[in-house]
């Protein structure tokens, strides 16, 4: 097996491949990296492939973000990898994760890296919440974490992407999700609908996506201030965003409006296996007219016509009261809930990641403590 670094020349494979992944999304695209750039990350790509010249397959691969950490050196980090061919067997991926390891493990000593942490798109099925169907059950397979740890990595009990999902079969039909959803939901649903609710589907690549961007942006603001603690990122990281997906299809743009009024935006994203929405921003304006609710069914909607077979509402937060109205609106569209296993350390210098470990937390509670205070 031939595990190489991959140039620019190769971008087209690579989102091939990520693309053609069972787990593969946004946050393994070249451009995503490219994105991640902007705010200090340096994104490497690699793979381990066959070893003959033609007719080359890739058998594993990781877009990987490094940053330097203060006081500790460089730190590695794999969102939602590493992604692995899909139909591989278990012996084969056993072989390839090897090889991509001890090559890993070199290149971290020559970076000056003190741990490689990766979270895989993999997790647990709530019992009881939705139902486990065939387009699922690639999301809940023990053997890939069995494999993860008997390669050295060790769950954190940390998470930076979204731990807790909900899903969307899109093989079902549209009558089969609508029946997932509360009573209520589907109401709010064709009450927008007969409202006079209108959505507005805008590609990135399209000419208007910077003006639909600013809006966008107004209602993501908007809402941080009302909500008093939604995270919102700073302007640049979404026009390097925008910027980086203009020539994909692979983000829209789902806005709902009244009137000609807008009163919601989300972005959708959208891969051959998978789709989400990602970010969304509202104003409190005709609240009345449920247009969140289209929104989110408009989103779904996009990801079915793209042609892609699951759906992600990219995460909620049981019982947390700061974020109770978001995570009630989620759950309220039903679907399939699968708690990922986050975070999983290759500690390569012991004692400093210790200090990584408490470091982390202390952040999160530094954070929590300034958002308190400016309410």
């Amino acid at each position: 097996m031939v595990f190489e670094v991959i140039s620019e020349d190769k971008k087209k494979s690579w989102n091939s491949f990520v693309d053609n992944s069972l787990y593969g999304d946004i946050l393994q695209y070249w451009q995503w990296g490219e994105t991640k750039r902007g705010e200090g990350w340096n994104p490497v790509r690699v793979w381990v492939r066959s070893p003959q010249e033609k007719n080359q397959v890739i058998l594993i691969c990781a877009q990987i973000l490094i940053k330097k950490v203060p006081f500790l050196g460089n730190y590695m980090y794999i969102p939602h990898g590493p992604l692995f061919l899909p139909g591989l067997n278990l012996a084969e991926a056993r072989a390839a994760l090897k090889t991509f390891i001890e090559e890993l493990k070199k290149m971290a000593k020559e970076s000056g890296s003190f741990a490689i942490e990766i979270e895989p798109k993999i997790g647990e099925y709530v019992s009881g919440v939705g139902e486990m169907s065939d387009g699922l059950r690639h999301f809940t397979d023990e053997r890939l974490i069995n494999l993860f740890e008997n390669s050295g990595f060790k769950k954190t009990g940390r998470n930076l992407q979204p731990k807790y999902k909900l899903l969307y079969d899109l093989s079902k039909s549209d009558e089969e999700l609508l029946n997932y959803m509360k009573k209520n939901t589907r109401y709010n649903v064709r009450y927008a609908e007969k409202h006079g609710v209108e959505v507005v589907e805008t590609k990135f690549s399209d000419p208007k996506a910077k003006e639909k961007f600013e809006k966008f942006y107004e209602l993501l603001k908007e809402m941080q201030k009302r909500t008093k603690g939604y995270p919102v990122r700073p302007k640049s990281s979404f026009m390097r965003l925008l910027k980086e997906f203009s020539k994909t299809h692979n983000l829209v743009f789902i806005e709902v409006k009244h009137n000609k009024e807008t009163l919601a935006m989300n972005i959708t994203q959208r891969t051959s296996n998978w789709a989400a929405s990602f970010y969304a921003g509202s104003t409190r304006i005709k609240s009345n007219l449920k247009a969140t609710y289209l929104m989110r069914w408009a989103s779904i909607q996009s990801a079915r016509r793209f042609g892609s077979k699951v759906y992600d509402f990219w995460g909620f937060i049981p019982n947390s009261k700061q974020h109770e109205g978001y995570s009630d609106n989620k759950l309220s569209f039903g679907g399939t809930r699968i708690d990922h296993v986050g975070i999983m350390g290759l500690p390569l210098n012991k004692i400093k990641y210790s200090l990584w470990n408490l470091m982390v937390p202390a952040r999160r509670i530094l954070y929590e403590a300034m958002r308190i205070l400016k309410k």
